[in-house]
């Protein structure tokens, strides 16, 4: 997996890749709140993903983490186009897939493709895996030969006998590596991987991980990897990008994300994932969260996080008050051009012992 840097107020970089693979600008996808007779009047808006913008480098793997509820999967799902986007701009290699009408978006859809959190729901029970698997070039207009639902199993390590059974017939990991082959059928570009492992055991877990670094390298793929198992983030990711209540909060190469978090809902997040050394465990600092995740049709006003901040309750009113009213921008951090984060006191540091 090759390493990124990246352009200000984005994932990747326009400066040593003048055209990203995946170029997404100031996303939005608000849904309507609706009410009275038959559902006819709007009321309000759920601000699912509020102003994302993402630059993905080809061959690399960008993660996208957050709470469950934080926008993730809305994100990935708008970027496709499998749910229309309210506002923003979405270019895959350079085409710009927000403005492709439905005929050419299907031909666009050859470029990118999807793999589904859950193995049992994602996979028709009614069709075989060959169907499964012939549907999508029947669908995209591409032809097949004689041994490419075989080719296509081997590549994902199933062999080729499988291909007339039923989903009901395999296992949780089986079940992913066909809808990952069913990915890879078109040879995409772009692939986003919907938390792909959440739903599989842990031994599991790492074959199907090994699996799509093997086909990254082999195919030169494009990953958008949305997840919130950390532990799993750090082996596969080049960079990170931390959501929060639709919002990028920060974005930072792997490595320097969790050696050094900027952000204080960053922060919390690495503190709860477990350290293997049992006393490097009791004596690290661990920061609770207090409160829930705020409503998305009505989110606070200033810094989104700041009603759960642990850094808010150590501010003065002055600065409090720069929190409740001014929303912070995505900055450069700890002197570095690819880490950014959005927090009006990121260099705050202290962090009291739970």
């Amino acid at each position: 997996m090759s390493q990124g840097s990246t352009a200000s107020g984005g994932v990747g970089t326009a400066e040593n890749h003048p055209q990203p693979m995946l170029q997404v600008d100031n996303l939005v996808k608000h849904f309507p709140i609706r009410s009275g007779v038959f559902f006819k009047r709007t009321i309000g808006q759920v601000k699912a993903v509020d102003g994302v913008s993402l630059h993905v480098n080809k061959g690399q793997t960008v993660a996208l983490v957050g709470e469950s509820g934080c926008g993730k999967s809305t994100t990935a799902r708008a970027i496709l186009r499998l749910l229309e986007p309210t506002s923003g701009r979405i270019a895959l290699d350079g085409l710009d897939v927000s403005a492709l009408s439905k005929d050419k978006l299907r031909k666009a859809r050859r470029d990118m493709q999807i793999v589904f959190q859950d193995p049992y729901a994602s996979l028709n029970p009614r069709m075989t895996i060959r169907q499964i698997l012939s549907e999508k070039f029947q669908l995209l207009g591409a032809e097949m030969t004689k041994s490419t639902i075989s080719d296509l199993l081997d590549t994902v390590g199933l062999a080729e006998e499988y291909a007339d059974r039923y989903p009901h017939e395999f296992s949780g990991g089986q079940r992913q590596r066909i809808g990952i082959a069913r990915a890879i059928a078109m040879n995409p570009k772009f692939i986003v991987l919907d938390e792909p492992v959440s739903a599989l055991d842990v031994s599991i877990q790492a074959q199907i991980v090994n699996l799509l670094e093997d086909l990254q390298d082999e195919l030169g793929l494009t990953y958008l990897f949305i997840a919130h198992d950390l532990s799993v983030v750090r082996h596969i990711a080049d960079r990170v990008a931390v959501m929060y209540l639709g919002a990028v909060v920060e974005i930072a190469d792997r490595d320097d994300l969790f050696d050094r978090p900027h952000h204080p809902y960053t922060q919390a997040l690495i503190s709860a994932v477990p350290i293997p050394d049992p006393k490097l465990e009791r004596q690290r600092a661990r920061i609770v969260l207090r409160g829930d995740v705020p409503n998305p049709a009505n989110p606070p006003s200033g810094c989104r996080f700041r009603t759960r901040c642990w850094k808010f309750e150590q501010l003065s009113e002055p600065e409090q008050r720069r929190c409740i009213e001014e929303p912070p921008p995505l900055n450069n951090v700890g002197g570095r051009d690819n880490h950014q984060a959005a927090c009006h006191y990121a260099s705050l540091r202290e962090v009291v012992r739970a």
